[in-house]
This record gives C-alpha cells, structure tokens and sequence, in this order.
C-alpha cells in the first residue's frame, strides 16, 4: 500500500470536511491502515469520519488489499515531531527528553535553534534553555 500518496490524497480531501490530517500508518503485518487526525473527537464523530473516509478510499482506483481501517484522534499527548509543529507548541505545555534531561514545563518559546521552558524544581520556577539538537523526543503534556 502507498502510504504517501494515500495520505496526500486524503489529507486534500479531510481538509475540504473540516479535518487536519496528522499522519496515515499502515501496518502490515495486522493488515491496518489508521488514519490519525489532530483533533478531540466523541465516538460519534469517530464513527461519521470513518465512514466518510471509508468512502473515500473506495473512490481510488488503486488495488488495496484488504485491510481492517482504524480512524484515530492523535490524542492529547501527541509528538511533536518537527520544527514547524515546535514554533506551534509554544504556549504549550510539554515533555522533552534529551540525554541528560527528562523534563516537562510550559513552553515560553523557540528562538534560534533553542526552547525555553517554565519549570518546577523541588517547587521552584526555573526558566530552562534546551537546543533543539539535543532534543530526542518532545511531546505536548498533561498538567495536573
């Protein structure tokens, strides 16, 4: 199955119903092709965008095998997985784990290569600096 062209087809036409394509995965070995969306649904609107993507992939002409489809909300603790997606974090609150840190805080901001974070060390406000570089893996957060 063409992952990227199925997701250029469909990121066009969920964007003409209102949704942000977040990514297409197909798994091969379970025969699963889930289309991942950025934004809250209820179960509800889970099941109309299934069926309006079903629709969809039945429009192309491709020879898809069968496979099971699986229509998902990236979730709230989504990765972020560029700089792109980073400059749209900030404000946010986030996880980011580098070698030396595993930390998460409020995102101040990203300049020049550098995020500053709002954290809490042993209940005091520290604003940390971290290069983008030596990031490994960066998410949005839940605060408690």
């Amino acid at each position: 199955m063409d992952t990227k062209t199925l997701k250029t087809n469909l990121e066009r036409d969920l964007l003409s119903l209102g949704y942000k394509l977040y990514d297409v995965t197909y798994s091969k070995k379970d025969n699963v092709l889930s289309v991942i969306i950025d934004k809250s649904m209820d179960l509800k609107e889970v099941e109309e965008l299934s069926n309006k993507v079903s629709s969809i992939m039945d429009m192309y002409d491709e020879d898809y095998d069968e496979y099971l489809l699986d229509v998902c909300s990236v979730g709230i603790e989504r990765p972020i997985r560029n700089e792109e997606e980073l400059k749209e974090a900030v404000g946010s609150y986030i996880y980011v784990k580098t070698k030396e840190i595993k930390t998460d805080g409020d995102f101040l901001s990203y300049e020049d290569g550098v995020m500053t974070l709002s954290i809490k060390d042993k209940n005091i406000k520290k604003e940390l600096k971290i290069k983008y570089q030596d990031v490994s893996f960066v998410r949005y957060a839940c605060k408690f």
